[in-house]
């Protein structure tokens, strides 16, 4: 049986007598993937070691070298996350070489991700492969070595020609800010190039929009978005519209009251868009960054560091149920304003004879369907005669004035006809 989420409730009391105001929206709670138990999930909010200069061209060698501090970081946390039992295990965008990266200063920190649709990889297997890949073996062994799902933020480098007519910046390289998965047994398995970069000089915009998902044995289907990803309708709505309820989210975000604080937004998008956010940021205090979590419509397990707070790293782990596709909406929509038996919310619904409110009021609600029925019943069974208006866009409007009685509901009952299952 599906349950209707309410969008808002707001409780009135006028001495004994209590109403409540419900908006039951198509949409529907849960529903948990069938077949598959719950699962453990972690993230880690990383203090990444920085390069000090960022602006300054290094080598390879020097490159790497930073580099492993952080890597060596991931494999510690990797261990503690797999000994509390997690399957999957996130790491933030940005965490392996920080930022403020030039476009020059980025390249030695760069290596070729291999499209894993196109080739089967397994870098701590098969290192030879692919040269200068130190970074991804890194990776994939830590995912290997513990047994989890490792998800991970690097900057890659994708050579082009402009030869080719395709078009190719002037120095032959696309690079590009990019999350990387790997199996429990090391195996490439997906790829995402951020589509909506935020003041990111060191890397490019994708030509094409990307729709990347995963799945796993243990939780079914997850998506890939990155940071600034999770404002946009590409790809982020479009993941969601196309069925996709959970999501891996690695950002370094800055904290942003009163509306974007990173816990604030993760729990947010969680609930508005009904979905699993798995969300590693990046801990830095002089940057105002900090928070992350694990988000499901029903529950949000999550670390923000306070002011004064020691400037370190976070393992946040949580037990989840997968979730599934969403069933298809039911065929029912209503905005209604209902007395309740007594001053309790748990009273809201129980059958009501007698009310002593008189009230005007007005009732607004955004439908889908073009068949909605207003009614005002008051008290001892009495019809009330509203004012119904409907404007452009499904927008339906009812408004009273000057009751006869005191209100027992009043409700604007929308039927979604062709979503019946029959």
């Amino acid at each position: 049986m599906m349950q209707a989420l309410v969008e808002s409730l707001f409780l009135g009391f006028w001495g004994k007598t209590s109403l409540v105001i419900v908006a039951l929206s198509s949409w529907t709670c849960g529903s948990h993937a069938h077949g598959l138990p719950s699962y453990v999930a972690a993230v880690y909010e990383h203090r990444v070691t920085l390069n000090p200069e960022p602006r300054v061209p290094l080598s390879r060698s020097a490159a790497l070298r930073h580099l492993r501090q952080n890597l060596q970081v991931y494999s510690k946390q990797a261990s503690r996350a797999a000994l509390q039992g997690a399957q999957i295990l996130v790491f933030p965008e940005d965490g392996l070489q920080g930022f403020n990266f030039t476009r020059s200063s980025i390249a030695a920190y760069l290596e070729v991700v291999p499209d894993p649709q196109q080739e089967s990889w397994n870098p701590c297997e098969d290192p030879q492969r692919h040269p200068n890949t130190e970074v991804q073996q890194w990776l994939s062994c830590i995912a290997r070595t513990h047994g989890l799902y490792v998800v991970a933020n690097m900057g890659s480098v994708q050579p082009c020609s402009r030869d080719s007519g395709s078009p190719c910046p002037p120095d032959g390289r696309w690079h590009f800010n990019t999350n990387v998965v790997y199996r429990s047994d090391g195996l490439l398995v997906a790829r995402y190039h951020k589509q909506n970069l935020y003041f990111e000089e060191a890397f490019d915009t994708p030509q094409h929009m990307e729709l990347v998902t995963f799945d796993t044995p243990f939780a079914g289907k997850f998506g890939l978005i990155t940071c600034f990803d999770i404002l946009f309708q590409q790809p982020t709505v479009s993941m969601v519209e196309k069925g996709v309820r959970q999501f891996i989210f690695p950002t370094a975000w800055m904290n942003q009251l009163p509306l974007l604080d990173a816990i604030q937004f993760q729990q947010a998008f969680s609930l508005g868009a009904n979905v699993t956010l798995l969300a590693a940021n990046i801990r830095s205090d002089e940057l105002i960054m900090t928070g992350s979590g694990i988000y499901s419509p029903s529950s949000a397990v999550y670390h923000h560091a306070q002011r004064g707070d020691p400037e370190e790293g976070q393992l946040v782990v949580a037990t989840l149920r997968p979730l599934g596709p969403l069933p298809d909406a039911p065929a029912l929509q209503v905005c209604a304003l209902v007395k309740c038996a007594g001053g309790d919310a748990r009273s809201c619904g129980q059958e009501v004879l007698e009310a002593q409110t008189k009230m005007d009021f007005v009732l607004e609600g955004t439908f889908n369907t073009k068949h909605v029925y207003p009614s005002v019943l008051s008290s001892h069974y009495t019809l009330e005669q509203p004012l119904l208006h409907t404007m452009a866009h499904g927008t339906v409007t009812m408004a009273h004035s000057h009751m006869r009685a005191g209100l027992i509901t009043a409700a604007l009952y929308g039927r979604t006809y062709h979503l019946d299952l029959h």
